[in-house]
Order: structure tokens, then C-alpha cells, then sequence
């Protein structure tokens, strides 16, 4: 009877030392994903009038954008505008735009010039969760 209850403990003290605490070196994978980056302003920034930044799944534009902000002077230091549309879906979206609105965005009609834009596919993925995209606009 003490060889098994001997054999009971070590047994027991065996199963202990070898848990382990369950640590693993996986990689958490994203669940989301980022573009962001700059959009460096040239020529004269317009009196009036609204300027936005779109985020577009389809090329041209069908129907409302994945994410927009409207950009003021404010916001762009030494004609640079950082960017970011965050908690994006996994997929491929066709463009970022800079548009000019001169009479205001809730303005109806087609008052707006495009002033600088991103025009190829953007694969956002779990293996491309972070994509950094600079672009140029240009007031004329």
C-alpha cells in the first residue's frame, strides 16, 4: 500500500511540474485594418467652399463612401494633411479621393473637382492590416 501511495505522489507531483501556464507565442491576428498617410496640399487654399477626403470601394464612386472627412485649412500644417480611416472591413477598396466642393458638399449637383486622388486597388488584410498611402492635391 505505501508503494502506491508513493507512486500516487509522484505521479501527482509529475502532472504538476509538467503543466504549463498556457503561454503561447501565436500571433493575434488583426480584425481590422488602417490606411492612412498624408496628403500634401499645393497652390492656394480656397475662400470658401468644402474640401473632403474619401475612402471608395468602387471606382468611380457608386453610392456613399467606406469612410470620408472634410479637411479645413486648419487641419493641413505646412500644406500637409494627416490621415486615417480606421476599424476598416477586410477587402479591396478602389480609390482615395480628394475632392473640391466650391459651393459646399450639401450643395445637389456636380460642383466638385477632383483634386488629387489614389486610383488602384487597396487590399486590405489580415496579411496588409496597415497601409500608409501618401498623395498629392493640387488647388488650380
Amino acid at each position: 500500500m505505501k508503494q502506491i501511495t508513493e507512486v500516487t505522489i509522484v505521479a501527482f507531483f509529475l502532472m504538476i511540474i509538467s503543466c504549463d501556464d498556457n503561454e503561447t507565442n501565436e500571433e493575434v491576428l488583426p480584425e481590422f485594418g488602417t490606411i492612412s498617410g498624408t496628403v500634401n496640399f499645393s497652390g492656394t487654399w480656397p475662400d470658401s467652399g468644402e474640401v473632403l477626403i474619401t475612402l471608395d470601394t468602387n471606382y468611380p464612386p457608386q453610392g456613399p463612401p467606406a469612410a470620408f472627412a472634410y479637411i479645413t485649412s486648419d487641419d493641413v500644417s505646412n500644406g500637409v494633411y494627416d490621415y486615417s480611416f480606421g476599424d476598416l472591413s477586410f477587402r479591396a477598396y478602389d480609390a482615395i479621393t480628394i475632392t473640391y466642393w466650391s459651393l459646399g458638399y450639401a450643395t445637389a449637383g456636380s460642383n466638385y473637382s477632383l483634386i488629387g486622388s489614389y486610383i488602384e486597388p487597396i487590399d486590405v488584410s489580415q496579411d496588409t492590416p496597415e497601409i500608409t498611402l501618401d498623395i498629392d492635391a493640387t488647388f488650380n
